[in-house]
């Protein structure tokens, strides 16, 4: 079974921007990261539509559950797929495990550092988006680091209360006056990042709750610009999106504590970001199965 327990490490240790235990690349296209909390009763019925669908599609893929502390039975739900492993063209499916709740971002980080793939795609437990929807994304993935997956964008296909809709349109109007709207969606749980980029961000991201969505889009413009791209390198596409009950996330007041984060996101930056792209390259670069120091 490969199951690993994560301890709360410093920069350059356990979430730092290495490559990940397999090393560069290993050959999988596809990285798909899935951070689960309290998700014992649901996270099942996720994995057999994304093992199933994963395991024919046209890339070499990986899954990587990342239980964030769950007091709930999680883990052990995800056991079975575990020891199954391999099946098609999903080359493996491992479980990484946080002794404590430390919040979705650190639990995004921690699979993003495992992760083996020349893409990786972020996507919520709850399956409100299956893993499918990837398609539209890889569709758009060329001269990006970074292709979003969004409720708002043309294309895209809602099922959710009127209520929900309401807050969501509220807090982008509240972003578009700090500044930091840079999509029209920044908050859906199912993001695309190229593989440099995705092992930066489990190194220079700083954000444990739920504002690492825009932490990470930000640090993905600037990366591309680093990189001396045009435009921005972040694309946003739509996707069909039906919302599940039975989540974490509380809109009003995890609403307004994304919005005092969104000004400190905005005033700090992205310290350490010259390096990180530095080394990314470097990695980059490397032939597939070269060593690379953690």
């Amino acid at each position: 079974m490969s199951m690993i327990e994560v301890k709360p490490a410093g920069r350059g240790e356990g979430e730092g921007g290495g490559r990940g235990a397999g090393g560069v690349g290993g050959g999988v296209g596809l990285s798909v990261v899935i951070p689960m909390y309290r998700e014992a009763g649901r996270i099942g019925a996720t994995l057999a539509d994304a093992a199933g669908w994963l395991a024919g599609w046209g890339e070499v893929s990986e899954l990587i559950l990342v239980d964030d502390g769950s007091p709930d039975g999680t883990a052990g739900a995800v056991e079975p797929w575990v020891r199954e492993g391999a099946r098609g063209n999903l080359s493996r499916v491992v479980l990484l495990r946080h002794g404590v709740n430390r919040g979705k971002g650190a639990a995004v980080r921690t699979g993003l550092s495992a992760a083996r793939g020349s893409w990786c795609l972020m996507m919520d437990a709850d399956n409100s988006a299956r893993v499918r929807e990837v398609e539209r994304l890889w569709a758009g993935r060329v001269g990006a680091v970074m292709v979003c997956g969004s409720r708002n964008a043309a294309g895209s296909r809602v099922v959710t209360r009127w209520t929900r809709r309401a807050m969501g349109r509220c807090f982008h109007a509240a972003l578009r006056v700090m500044g930091m709207a840079m999509l029209r969606d920044t908050q859906c749980g199912f993001k695309l990042y190229r593989g440099d980029l995705a092992r930066g961000v489990s190194g220079l991201g700083r954000e444990d709750r739920f504002a690492f969505d825009l932490e990470h889009v930000l640090i993905a413009r600037r990366w591309w610009r680093a990189l001396g791209g045009e435009g921005e390198g972040v694309r946003e596409v739509g996707i069909e999106w039906a919302h599940a009950e039975g989540g974490t996330v509380r809109p009003v007041r995890d609403g307004v504590s994304m919005l005092w984060r969104a000004g400190v996101i905005r005033w700090r930056g992205v310290p350490g970001l010259e390096g990180a792209v530095r080394r990314g390259v470097e990695v980059e670069a490397k032939p597939a199965g070269a060593a690379v120091a953690r």
